[in-house]
């Protein structure tokens, strides 16, 4: 239930983030990019990843070229990272994906 609410509040406050474009960092678009990766990934079993989609797509038009090809770069290594991990590796890389990630994805799986 804790976890539930945690993760409202922080998709939430994205939603709100993602209305208001400069208010997320160049930073932070990369890290979403790195957990759409994480998501996506079969190796740690794929998540709704509409939510994630939409944000980076709405995020990306005003990077410049750099952020852009950066949060690509993150997005497809977690994405490689997360198909080859297993045992202690992958029980980290879901940590991180529940935890950093639950924001940006629907449900915070």
């Amino acid at each position: 239930m804790k976890t539930l609410i945690i993760t409202t509040a922080a998709i939430a406050a994205l939603a709100g983030a993602a209305q208001a474009s400069q208010g997320v960092t160049d930073r932070a678009y990369v890290e979403a990019a790195r957990c759409r990766g994480l998501a996506a990934s079969t190796g740690l079993g794929k998540v709704d990843t509409a939510q994630i989609d939409t944000f980076l797509r709405e995020q990306g038009g005003a990077r410049e070229l750099g952020v852009r090809t950066q949060a690509v770069n993150k997005m497809k290594g977690a994405e490689a990272e997360g198909d080859k991990a297993d045992g202690e590796k992958k029980a980290k890389l879901l940590a991180e994906r529940e935890k950093v990630c639950g924001g940006y994805l629907a449900g915070g799986k």
